[in-house]
């Protein structure tokens, strides 16, 4: 599925791997999600009245919250029209916009592929996209540049830091054979602000029509160190190129300890009276125009 970007056909899953559902998703991301999208909304002006916006890749609706959160007038001024190729995180997007009365469409689409006619929109939202498509994602940024209508809006972000990377690939790394795949190699050059202007001018905007600001996004869990460990590693463990590994269910345990250890030693790290944790992640914002 979309969200944890398998690289492997391997059928094989641990016996203890939570299932990798859009619920599971929004449990694990907590919050950061919708912050980070809230910040991302708040650097551009005001989206007024007959705006017609795209939620690009939308999941289960984090940036189109963002989106109506940021209206000061009423909601039914603008219209939003929300894609992702996940069938079950649109239905969960359709009963947030049927239970919030937003003006929101949700479409099963490829981001790389959009049916949209060219200039439909006014602005465009893609929230932690890019760096899980194919080609650095530089197909949906064209596709996205051109369904902007002239002088539109297209906002993107990816991340610079993310506290739950490191502890995943060295829970791989030492309960694995030595050599094996880790998970989620090659997401270090978008640490870099360089790369995601490099891939927004591969996909048609100006580089003196993009802007790139650092951000701090943090996330606030309701859930403990355990089941967060659980979640992190049933989500991403499996996703390298040879997916999990038979080895992996005898290591279960083990690999947990290793997370949870290397989480508590993550800068902005807090366990939480109550039992939730506060994370701390840094993001590349990205405005650019048409």
């Amino acid at each position: 599925m979309a969200f944890n970007m398998p690289e492997s056909t391997n059928p094989f899953v641990p016996k203890q791997a939570l299932a990798p559902t859009p619920q599971l998703y929004d449990e694990l991301i907590a919050d950061c999600m919708i912050n980070l999208a809230k910040v991302t909304v708040s650097q551009i002006p005001p989206i007024t009245s007959g705006s017609v916006i795209h939620d690009n890749g939308c999941g289960t609706g984090a940036g189109t919250t963002a989106i109506f959160a940021s209206i000061s007038n009423s909601p039914a001024a603008i219209s939003v029209k929300a894609t992702d190729i996940n069938d079950h995180a649109l239905e969960i997007y359709r009963g947030k916009a049927i239970k919030n009365n937003r003006p929101a469409e949700a479409i099963n689409m490829n981001s790389s592929e959009l049916m949209f006619e060219d200039e439909t929109f006014t602005h465009s939202l893609s929230n932690t996209l890019l760096f899980v498509l194919p080609n650095d994602g530089i197909d949906a940024v064209k596709e996205t540049y051109r369904t902007l209508k002239p002088n539109g809006i297209a906002l993107f972000n990816t991340w610079s830091h993310v506290p739950n990377m490191s502890p995943i690939q060295r829970a791989a790394t030492l309960t694995r054979p030595p050599g094996a795949p880790l998970p989620r190699q090659g997401l270090e050059k978008w640490t870099q602000a360089s790369h995601l202007t490099s891939v927004l001018e591969q996909g048609g905007f100006e580089k003196e029509n993009i802007e790139i600001k650092q951000k701090e996004i943090w996330a606030t869990t309701t859930v403990g160190l355990e089941r967060y460990a659980s979640m992190l590693w049933s989500f991403i463990g499996g996703t390298g190129e040879s997916g999990w590994l038979e080895s992996d269910e005898q290591n279960w345990d083990r690999a947990l300890g290793v997370v949870v250890e290397e989480l508590k030693k993550g800068e902005g790290f807090e366990e939480l009276d109550g039992g939730g944790l506060r994370l701390r992640f840094v993001a590349h914002v990205a405005v650019a125009r048409k």
